[in-house]
């Protein structure tokens, strides 16, 4: 049954002359490409589409090329006719990928462009202009951390303990003399009293 069905289908094609046949098989894989070439260029969705199945096109005429071939020359001949017809739509299809880029494609290249430009650096933030504290409203007593200090010193300290508070006492005259504290100054007499409060709680002064 296969058989027959096969034989008389060879029977057809073997009845249409050779260069008859070449032209069908051929002629039809120019039309497609052509036809593909013009779409894709004229209709946006096809361009943007891929061309892959026209590749599959090549390797399905480039069989049919090989079976013509057959119908008339021996089996080394018919192969290399094949080859050469595949190669030559491989070529098209190249072409044709080239020619008719898709949308992705050309977004991921303006994509790669603009990361490759140079950042504009960041527009600094205005400093945030904060007003000076005067002494007397500072959270902390100047006057109070001062004579803290004088009664530690004349407690037995250890040797750590004295070189810290005296560097603390340099540290308040210091903001004494100046009589108005900015808000970084304020936090630091926050800080000197707060190490003065431990060393008050360690000596019980």
């Amino acid at each position: 049954m296969f058989s027959e069905f096969i034989n008389g289908i060879y029977s057809k094609i073997a009845g249409i002359p050779f260069d008859t046949l070449l032209w069908i098989v051929w002629g039809s894989f120019a039309a497609v490409f052509v036809a593909t070439l013009f779409l894709s260029l004229c209709v946006p969705k096809i361009k943007a589409a891929s061309k892959k199945p026209f590749f599959y096109l090549v390797n399905a005429f480039a069989a049919l090329t090989f079976g013509a071939f057959l119908t008339e020359e021996g089996l080394p001949q018919s192969v290399l006719a094949a080859v050469i017809f595949w190669c030559a739509g491989y070529l098209l299809y190249g072409l044709l990928c080239v020619t008719t880029k898709s949308k992705k494609r050309a977004a991921i290249q303006s994509q790669v462009a603009i990361s490759s430009l140079p950042q504009a650096p960041a527009p600094a933030k205005p400093p945030v202009m904060r007003a000076e504290v005067p002494a007397a409203k500072s959270t902390v007593r100047l006057e109070h951390a001062i004579s803290v200090t004088d009664r530690l010193l004349q407690k037995n300290l250890g040797k750590g303990d004295r070189q810290e508070l005296e560097k603390l006492k340099n540290t308040l005259a210091v903001l004494q003399m100046k009589g108005a504290l900015t808000p970084s100054e304020s936090d630091i007499l926050n800080d000197n009293f707060n190490a003065l409060l431990k060393l008050m709680a360690k000596y019980n002064v």
